[in-house]
């Protein structure tokens, strides 16, 4: 009988089959409806009876898989946005969840991303002056060559972001933890880190103009940024748990 309980589900979901969250909600059902029909059988129930009455009790379960599969694509569809080569200036993007999305060439201008996980994302030749990414996740985001002037990212995680080639003139980092942030051949001109915590961060660009008073760094960032002419006066340099000033 379990096995017509299992065939009566696969029929119930075969026009699901390819999402993954249809296979997880039809395993879940299995188990519960299979508990439920032994408990039925251990009552005194015949086979035939049990089973009925088990898939009696879960209504129109029809409705619900369309409900479910309905968001399901939705979702899908969300995580593989590409926007890219579209006009969306001041476009209310707050709270929304596009991981790898594609937002290449692309005019951008004031739109909001505030609150949002756009992680694994790219911006490839955008523009995207004044654009907030406040509390964004933009772990893996690539911001490559676009224009960055005035946008925010207070808040919002940069783990592994790269902004190569990109025009960063004027934004602040200040007080934030970039941890594998890739700056190589970005404008940086009155760009601020001040308070910000630097691990392992690349600064392969012109960062003379850019203001780092009062950051924490590694030694490896810190090698970069004095290689390349940094004014690194009162920042603190960590090394295996030890801090020291360089003057």
């Amino acid at each position: 009988m379990e096995g017509m309980l299992q065939r009566y589900l696969d029929q119930m979901f075969s026009s699901y089959g390819e999402l993954k969250s249809m296979d997880e909600l039809k395993e879940e059902l299995y188990q519960n409806l299979r508990d439920k029909m032994r408990d039925m059988q251990s009552q005194g129930y015949d086979d035939e009876t049990a089973f009925q009455m088990t898939v009696d009790s879960i209504g129109d379960l029809s409705e619900l898989i369309q409900d479910i599969s309905e968001n399901s694509r939705q979702l899908q569809q969300a995580v593989s946005m590409d926007l890219s080569r579209s006009n969306l200036e001041k476009s209310d993007f707050r709270s929304i969840a596009v991981h790898d999305g594609k937002f290449n060439y692309s005019n951008l201008r004031g739109s909001d991303f505030s609150d949002s996980d756009l992680s694994g994302s790219t911006f490839k030749c955008s523009n995207l002056e004044n654009v907030k990414f406040d509390r964004a996740n933009l772990s893996q985001a690539k911001f490559m060559a676009s224009n960055l002037k005035g946008a925010s990212f207070q808040g919002s995680k940069l783990d592994g972001t790269d902004f190569g080639h990109s025009d960063l003139s004027s934004v602040s980092f200040d007080g934030m933890n970039l941890n594998g942030t890739v700056f190589n051949n970005t404008g940086l001109k009155g760009t601020t880190f001040r308070n910000a915590t630097l691990t392992n961060v690349s600064f392969k660009t012109n960062v003379k103009k850019a203001i780092f008073d009062g950051a924490v760094m590694d030694k490896l960032t810190y090698a970069i940024l004095k290689g390349y002419g940094a004014k690194l006066h009162d920042v603190t340099v960590v090394s295996f748990g030890w801090c020291t000033l360089q003057e």
